[in-house]
This record gives structure tokens, sequence and C-alpha cells, in this order.
């Protein structure tokens, strides 16, 4: 209960409350919170310190600060708030913190910039607002005065989604038609001020859990999946789901929300989601099996992402899995046919990974793939042991045409290959014991062994092709390459088609590569007048960088033409300065057709960092 308090203004002076750490239960956001009558939500909300399992629920623990309800256990993320357009919010927003809270985001949207509410320690305060325009939004809070970028540690939790509902949306046979889900972030700062490649302790979780220990979901073949995503971290976070292409029917941040409709959604498989971004999703499970939707930053879903200490047993266990912003899903058999993609295999490809000793320093090993084709020279006996190259080479395979790649692991390492973008059965798809259907799962490519993926094709595109196994060593030290798919008939015209593969120089912290290398060693050499077709492939796994094409005016024009291996519709192939922001799994084609003269490509990593130019003289 609140304490007896006199209400002056809008602000209720009470004593300050117990702030003892109590557990805070992970949150799905499946019910709203407070109590909606005639048209008006009430809502108790306090912040207090909770102890934090983002494992095990009786693993290991922090201590956070948290958002709940009046009454109830505290939950990260915090209280749903959910309400149909139209509604008045009455809150009632309590700190049992012992600083002062400043709450971000508990106003009308659209809103404007730098509207807070600041609660001193033991205080309460009353609001009132009509909600607004419908849409994805949240609310966050601080006690440091820290803006939303710099709230890495005891505050990161502090986050709770704010959704408003269309007067054609909400639930639908007593539940809501879509899922929710805020992605976390937290960093413990280091002990001292020494110098360190990694934070002294940081996790990634997703409603509050990270894999394996976020929610599994289940559908069924034709089932259409709504989900709505929150970015609560400081981070970006380009997210990933494989098998299959997601379209994007929203996308804002705190203060306001953008419908989509018709051409104007994305159809992707990767979204770079910014600080603070939302967005809504909607995809079809068309095949049956397992599969995952992720970050695609190496880092964020790597096996340091543990309460573990280094040096324990659970660590060892763990070693190479996946943990941090994964969610997993299980596609049933239902009553639509599947969407299938076998076929009898027709070509036949060798993908030999192989190992350079001590390339990046005494203990840091650099990967390569080697590709080979059968008809083409022997397959088996033609890899010298010293071949690795710094990128993959580029795989290029036609639509509609059945393909067995088998897959040869001379490391020493365990590993698997996913092929990006690709719509495939589950079984192929990559995640070493996931990927699959029940009785038939992918096991991990042991050293001196191989593994067949058999696929087909569906599409002509731009895509590629990686570790998803141990990715923040073995993406970063080389193992990743494109992956083309042409029209049959067809084939990759080098002088006209243009792959600019971006990827990594080595463990972090590293610079980008492109095409293999970390300082191109001659300009691209193009016709004034000739349209060329410019594949941008970034697979550099720890930065999101800007590709800018420059001419002696300033920015250049290209047109796109498709995004993650899919033709974008006619409306959207219109002249644009040539400039894109990109996360790490995202391509996109764009025609460009140069006039006499030098221009440069400039691929820089966002903010401070490094830039990798490439020069371009048009003759």
């Amino acid at each position: 209960m609140f304490a007896i308090a006199m209400v002056v203004g809008g602000l209720v002076l009470a004593s300050a409350g117990d702030s003892v750490p109590v557990k805070a239960r992970a949150n799905a956001n499946l019910e709203a919170a407070g109590r909606l009558r005639n048209g008006v939500l009430t809502i108790r909300l306090e912040a207090r310190a909770g102890r934090w399992y983002p494992e095990e629920d009786n693993g290991p623990s922090e201590v956070v600060h948290v958002f709940a309800e009046e009454g109830r256990d505290p939950t990260i993320p915090g209280p749903l708030l959910r309400v149909p357009e139209g509604t008045t919010i009455h809150a009632y927003l309590r700190n049992r913190l012992d600083s002062t809270l400043v709450l971000h985001g508990l106003h009308a949207r659209p809103g404007a910039e730098g509207d807070s509410i600041v609660i001193g320690p033991g205080v309460v305060r009353e609001v009132r607002f009509v909600a607004g325009a419908p849409g994805t939004y949240y609310y966050w809070g601080s006690t440091t005065r820290s803006s939303f970028l710099k709230r890495a540690w005891l505050d990161s939790q502090l986050s709770g989604v704010f959704v408003i509902d269309g007067k054609t949306e909400g639930r639908k046979d007593g539940k809501f038609a879509d899922r929710i889900f805020v992605l976390g972030m937290w960093i413990k700062p280091a002990p001292d001020d020494s110098a360190k490649t990694r934070p002294y302790g940081e996790l990634m979780v997703i409603n509050g859990k990270m894999w394996p220990h976020t929610e599994r979901f289940s559908y069924s073949v034709g089932d259409s999946v709504r989900w709505r995503w929150v970015n609560a971290t400081e981070s970006s976070h380009p997210m990933h789901l494989h098998g299959f292409y997601f379209r994007i029917d929203a996308h804002g941040d705190l203060l306001r929300d953008t419908a989509l409709a018709g051409d104007a959604r994305p159809f992707v498989n990767t979204e770079l989601m910014l600080p603070g971004a939302t967005m809504d999703i909607a995809w079809q499970a068309q095949r049956e099996g397992n599969w995952v939707f992720h970050c695609h930053f190496a880092f964020h879903v790597s096996h340091w992402l543990t309460m573990a200490k280094p040096d324990s047993s659970a660590d060892a266990h763990r070693h190479h899995r996946m943990s941090g912003l994964v969610i997993g899903m299980n596609v049933k058999p239902g009553p639509r046919p599947a969407m299938t993609t076998t076929a009898p295999v027709a070509r036949h490809l060798r993908l030999v990974m192989q190992e350079a000793p001590r390339r990046y320093n005494d203990s840091t090993h650099g990967f390569g793939f080697i590709l080979q084709e059968r008809g083409r020279g022997s397959v088996r006996d033609t890899v010298a042991s010293d071949s690795v190259p710094e990128a993959g080479p580029t795989m290029v395979l036609t639509r509609g045409q059945p393909v067995a790649i088998t897959v040869v692991n001379r490391l020493r390492q365990q590993t698997g290959v996913h092929w990006h973008g690709i719509e495939l059965e589950s079984f192929p798809d990559g995640i070493p014991g996931w990927s699959g259907t029940p009785g038939r799962i992918m096991p991990p490519i042991a050293p001196g062994d191989s593994f067949v993926a058999e696929f087909v094709p569906p599409r002509s595109g731009t895509f590629l092709y990686h570790s998803h196994s141990n990715e923040d060593a073995q993406i970063s030290s080389g193992l990743y390459g494109a992956l083309i798919v042409v029209e049959p008939g067809h084939v990759l015209d080098p002088k006209r088609d243009l792959v600019l593969l971006l990827g990594s120089n080595g463990p972090f912290p590293n610079q980008g590569m492109l095409n293999g290398e970390s300082e191109p060693s001659r300009d691209l050499e193009l016709e004034a007048g000739t349209t060329y077709r410019l594949r941008l492939i970034q697979i550099q796994p720890d930065w999101r960088v800007h590709f800018s094409l420059l001419g002696d005016g300033g920015l250049a024009e290209w047109r796109p033409i498709a995004k993650d291996g899919a033709d974008l519709p006619a409306s959207r192939r219109v002249m644009a300065p040539a400039r894109i922001l990109a996360g790490p799994g995202e391509t996109a084609d764009f025609e460009f057709t140069p006039r006499r003269g030098s221009y440069r490509l400039e691929i820089a990593s966002y903010g401070v960092g490094w830039h990798l130019p490439l020069g371009i003289v048009a003759r």
C-alpha cells in the first residue's frame, strides 16, 4: 500500500519504502497491467531494487533496478501497459529507490523530446493523459540522470512496453493477436581503469532471459505470426530470421510510430534496429522444423554472454554454444502443405574449412573456405594445407537447381555453416544441435568430419554463407563468403555484376576487409555510361557500417533494386543518395551508372572507428 500522504499539484509526499531486492520474474508481456474501466486505465507503478535471474530461475543472479506493479513481483521488462486508442491513463508512480528517478515515456503519443517525470526517493507522482496515436512504444527510467544510451548497468532493465491498439487491433479469442519482445542489455563496469577489450561483465536478454533460457515458440505450417519488438538497449541489433522473410508493418521509437502499408513495407530477413527503435513485423511459417530469430552481432549471441565464471565447468560445457539474443521456434506440420525445396541433386560442391596457425598473433588462428566442384579437377586432393584465404570465395548457384554442398571441417574445433537468407529446409540450415526436425537434428561438424547440405535456392539474389558455431571467433577470422543466386540460363558477369563483400580482419578489436583486403590494392575501373549492379554484403561481425559512394560533387546517386536477396517493388526503385547504414547479415543491391571521373566508395564504422576507402575510376 502507498503511504498516507498529502497530494499537492500531482506530487505525493511519502516516506521512502523498503528497497530490499526481491526476485524479479521474466515478463513475457502476455497480460496488460492496471485496471481498465470506462475508458480509463488506472495503474500503480513503482521502481525498486530487484534480484534478476537472466538464466535459470534458480541460477546466478544480479541486483538491478526494476519496475513493478504495486502489490506484485517486479518484472523484467517492466509491467506491460496496453490500452485501446482513446484510453485515458491515470498513473501513480512511486520511487522506492534511494536515488531520484527520472521517468520517460509516460505521456501522450506522439511525444516531445525531453518529456519526463522527476520522482525523488520515497515520492509518489500522479499523472493523467490520453494515450494518443496507436503504435508500439515504451517507458524507461534512470536514477543517474543519464541518457538512454548511458544506463547500461543498474538502471539497464528499467524499461517497459507501452502499446496503444488501433480500433481493429487488440485481443482475439481472449488473447492478444501478437507477441511482444524487449531487447535488454546489462554491462557491469570493470573494477579498475585498466584497458580491457571486453567489459567486465555483459549480458543480453530478450524479455529478461538469454538463450537457451528464452521462451520457445510453437507454430504450425501456414500460421501467420505477428511480433512487436522494442530495442531498450544502448546498442544496435541486426535481427535475423532463419529460413523465412518477414514484413515490417511499422517502425518507430519512444515518441512516435509510423504504420506502413503496401509496397512501403520492407520485406527482409535481417533488419538493423538502432538503440531505442521499435518495429512491428509479420511472417508466415511455411516449412516445418526448428528455426531461430536472433541478433547478428556475433558477440551478442556468443558463449561469452554467460553468468558462469570463465574457469568454471559450466563455462566449459557451454563453450561455443549460443547465448544472448536468440529465440527459438518449432514449426510443426499443419493443414496447409509445407513449402518444399527438396529435389534430386543436380550439382555437387565441396567447401573445405581450413586453419592458418598464428595468423593474427601467437594464440589466434585464422580460418578460411576453399570451394571446389565435382567435374572441375580433383575435389579431394588439390587443397594445400596452407591454403587459407582471408575471405571465402563467391559461391554462385542457380535458382531452382538442386545443390549438394559437402562441408569438410579441417579445423581443430567443431563448426557448422549457415546459408544466410536462403529459404531452405531446417536440417541443412546450419545450427548444430538445433536445425532440423524431431529425430533428425543437424549435428556439429567435428574436426576431421563433414556434413552434406542439400537445398534448392527458390529465388535469385545476393546472400552469404558463414560459420554458425563460435561465430565470435570463426566469422571474425575468415569463415564467411558471398553466395549469389542467378536466374536459370544466366551467369554472373564479373565486369558488370560487382560483389563487394565486407568482412573482418581478425578477432575483436578489428576493422573491415573488402573482398579479403584490409587496404584495396588497386582502384576499381568502370566504363562511364554503363550500368553496374553493386552487391553490397555486410558480414563484419562487430560493427554497423556506412557505405557511401562519393563523387567529385559529394554523394553520388544509385538506384536500390534488392534487399537481403529479395527484389524491391517498382515503387521503391527510385534514384537516391548513395549512402546506407548496414549491420552484419544485411545485403543490398544497387544499380549505378557512373559518369566520367573519379569516385570513392567509403566504408566506415558508425561513429568513431575505422574507414576503408575504395577508389573508383570511370573512363
